[in-house]
């Protein structure tokens, strides 16, 4: 009997517990940014409402529809086999989203701080609803030879049955589209996206440095409140955040996909103890436990984010609590005796 190896099985206890954990978790993050108490502009709120449910989806698709599928039922006895591709096309449509959105929200922050004149036009509820509709139809647009690209193959379990497992086709290079593809799939995802946050936060971080400096200079010093320079820094505060959690979380994923475009000869992607193997199935569960770490990041950077959740949980645990009704064996009756005394008895 074969002996599974220790990653897969990793893969096979954390995909269940976080569909348990993960999509609650997300849930519960747009349903707060979706009441909009948060004393923040309505673009912020739109961002990050389209970043949470980016992060749903993808949780949905890698934790439900393909792995756990993948790990304890035989695809081909439950699902179609184009349902391998579609799963696929759904996922780097999320990942795209996510990618794009967050590229979107720190130029929209860069707009609004550093370009006096286009934040009038630009930094608008309406045009942001137009951005966020935009880079999902064109992630959705570009993800679609992803369809083509994955397919269902036979795999020996340790115990030496089949299975079915949703891999990257493995004739790839034969086929010169989507060959050209997979190779300019890491510019859309990796080049383009960490060149745009590396430069436009360093363009905001460097603009809020000199305006601080001399909005400083111009109070020669005294210490008093500025509530133009609090708002900045909240917003400086919180676009680090999200910036720092994307790298976090995809940073590995982008860093592998690297080494495995320039590894000659290709790395059998089936040798489950090869080194980058491991990294990317490992990075697979970093992406997917963002979930978690989103809705802390935001508990801990925007103080009313914090407050609405505590509320809803306090909102939530007293219904539960009213609406179960109370096992209270009955009591028995209990009668109650009036004694008179009479003077003359």
């Amino acid at each position: 009997m074969m002996e599974e190896p220790w990653i897969r099985s990793m893969q096979r206890l954390f995909y269940p517990i976080i569909s348990v954990f993960g999509l609650p978790v997300s849930l519960v993050t747009i349903a707060v940014l979706w009441r909009g108490n948060l004393d923040m502009s309505k673009s912020i709120i739109y961002y990050l409402i389209s970043l949470a449910v980016a992060n749903f989806l993808l949780i949905l698709v890698v934790t439900v529809f393909r792995d756990i599928y993948y790990f304890y039922v035989d695809i081909t006895l439950w699902w179609p086999e184009p349902s391998c591709g579609v799963s696929n096309w759904i996922y780097f449509t999320c990942v795209y989203s996510l990618t794009w959105l967050t590229v979107a929200f720190t130029f929209d922050r860069y707009v609004i701080l550093c370009c006096m004149k286009l934040k009038l036009r630009y930094c608008k509820p309406t045009v942001s609803r137009w951005v966020i509709i935009g880079v999902y139809v064109c992630a959705f647009l570009v993800a679609m030879p992803t369809f083509w690209m994955y397919v269902p193959v036979r795999t020996i379990q340790p115990d030496g049955t089949y299975f079915h497992i949703c891999s990257l086709h493995r004739n790839l290079s034969m086929i010169p589209f989507l060959s050209a593809y997979d190779h300019i799939q890491t510019t859309v995802w990796i080049a383009f996206p960490l060149l745009s946050l590396v430069l436009t936060n360093g363009l905001t971080v460097w603009h809020i440095t000199i305006t601080t400096k001399l909005r400083k200079g111009l109070k020669s010093g005294k210490e008093v409140d500025d509530p133009e320079l609090a708002r900045r820094k909240k917003s400086v505060t919180l676009l680090a955040m999200i910036t720092i959690s994307f790298l976090v979380h995809w940073l590995p994923k982008m860093f592998i996909k690297v080494i495995e475009r320039f590894t000659y000869p290709p790395v059998n992607r089936y040798d489950f103890y090869h080194p980058v193997n491991v990294v990317r199935m490992l990075s697979n569960m970093l992406i997917v436990l963002s979930s978690f770490t989103n809705i802390c990041f935001y508990s801990f950077t925007i103080t009313k984010f914090r407050e609405e959740l505590i509320r809803g949980t306090k909102s939530t645990l007293a219904f539960v609590y009213k609406s179960v009704p109370l096992s209270v064996p009955p009591s028995k009756p209990v009668q109650v005796f009036t004694i008179e005394t009479h003077k003359n008895q």
